[in-house]
């Protein structure tokens, strides 16, 4: 029971509760270019065509590994007095904030192609602030905290990205208008920015020989972006493949069920407020309760052992969409809601559960001299290729039905459930000491 509590306890170290605060200031710029956003949008009169075409938006944050390295490498001139990793994020804090407000300052009717040009800005400045903080998550942490950061840190975005952004933002839009509501957030988000500043030490971390751009443009080059792919080789050898391997196809079930989700929620008969009230308030609290225990079961029992799991338990959940497709045929709708919160419990706890496994195991990989170089292009390759993959998802239901959907996505849970007991049972532990 003692070592229960003491893991419990890890939670509330002075340092990982300043992680909290970092996810929340990372998920109120996510946040309000979704739902608000679209809402808002909407409800001016812009065409879905060009709504669906904006959330191209979202690829900004997936390629952030592309500037990574400059983070990483380049001293800001006037801000380098307060380190690396603070000047960045003061920086990138100033001007999320600044397009924040610009984008409630513009009228979609009246000045649509500018608010799309503050919010890809917003998508910019916003994802160069995420590369701060999964750095600062790592290095303000010790190794064995990383599994409890991991859930600090998915709870912080969760509170900031989904019940202040897109619930509190929802209804201060619906009430006082769309521009008083980006406006209030901002200066929200500026205030919790400041107070992070003040709180926040600079992390130590191995500070490699600065190289201009300028000066050195080809040696430049190679330290920020070929030597950090080279330095996972030099650790792993030949369990770099495996490695990566891994990390492509471990979220892949998951993230390609993700796009036909709302559409077949309401071609069961959802209403929105229904598929609201189970995924977004009771899902979301579900998948707190998962991130934490992601966390807690990592730091009792290890990495390895709870990677296999995951992957078992992503895949697995997919198979309970089936039923309730199956359950789309009866005459009672009322079974179907109430297989719905079950449905919702099982898939946003694993999300929770896996989200911090994932998280806590790319951390692991990364060597303290690329952190953020390395987190963001793991992450890349964690993510892209399954976002375009499930592009095609709504092909796949138009050709096959709902019912194989489900089956393929489960089944393309195997391969990640086959490297993880590869790595489970070889003891491959991939850590960046």
């Amino acid at each position: 029971m003692n070592a229960w509590v003491i893991s419990l306890k890890a939670y509330l170290k002075p340092n990982l509760l300043l992680i909290v605060l970092l996810g929340l200031l990372a998920g109120i710029p996510y946040g309000m270019i979704l739902d608000p956003l679209n809402f808002w949008l909407s409800k001016s009169g812009v065409d879905r065509a060009s709504i669906g075409l904006l959330s191209l938006v979202f690829l900004t944050y997936a390629f952030k590994a592309l500037w990574a390295p400059l983070v990483d490498r380049i001293q800001l001139p006037f801000l380098k007095r307060i380190g690396q990793r603070k000047s960045w994020l003061v920086l990138a804090q100033l001007l999320s904030f600044i397009f924040l407000i610009a984008i409630g300052m513009n009228d979609p009717k009246q000045n649509l192609e500018l608010l799309v040009i503050c919010v890809f800005a917003l998508a910019f400045f916003s994802a160069t602030q995420d590369i701060c903080i999964d750095a600062l998550r790592i290095e303000l942490v010790e190794k064995e905290e990383l599994g409890q950061a991991a859930a600090n840190y998915q709870l912080g975005w969760r509170v900031g990205g989904v019940w202040f952004a897109q619930v509190v933002g929802f209804i201060l839009g619906g009430t006082i208008g769309y521009s008083n509501a980006y406006l209030i957030v901002a200066l929200v988000f500026l205030s919790l920015s400041v107070f992070i500043f003040f709180k926040m030490p600079e992390p130590e971390r191995i500070v490699r020989p600065y190289i201009s751009v300028f000066s050195h443009p080809g040696r430049w080059l190679k330290d920020s972006f070929v030597d950090p792919v080279v330095d996972l080789y030099d650790r792993y050898k030949s369990e770099v493949g495996l490695l990566l391997l891994l990390i492509f196809f471990y979220r892949l079930s998951d993230m390609y069920l993700g796009p036909m989700a709302m559409p077949f929620y309401r071609e069961m008969g959802f209403t929105e407020i229904e598929v609201a009230l189970v995924t977004n308030f009771f899902g979301t609290a579900v998948t707190i309760i998962g991130v934490f225990a992601g966390g807690l079961l990592v730091h009792r029992f290890g990495l390895e052992i709870n990677i296999f799991y995951g992957a078992v338990l992503t895949a697995l959940t997919n198979l309970p969409f089936v039923y309730l497709n199956y359950l789309g045929t009866d005459l009672d709708p009322s079974n179907e809601l109430q297989f719905l919160w079950v449905v919702i419990g099982m898939d946003n706890f694993t999300q929770g559960y896996v989200g911090t496994i994932a998280i806590t195991f790319i951390s692991r990989v990364v060597s303290p001299s690329f952190t953020a170089t390395q987190y963001a292009l793991l992450v890349l390759l964690g993510t892209v290729p399954s976002r375009i993959l499930g592009g095609s998802s709504g092909f796949v239901v138009n050709e096959f039905g709902y019912h194989d959907f489900f089956l393929i996505a489960c089944a393309l849970g195997i391969p990640a459930i086959v490297l993880s007991y590869i790595v489970w049972k070889k003891k491959l532990i991939f850590s960046s000491s």
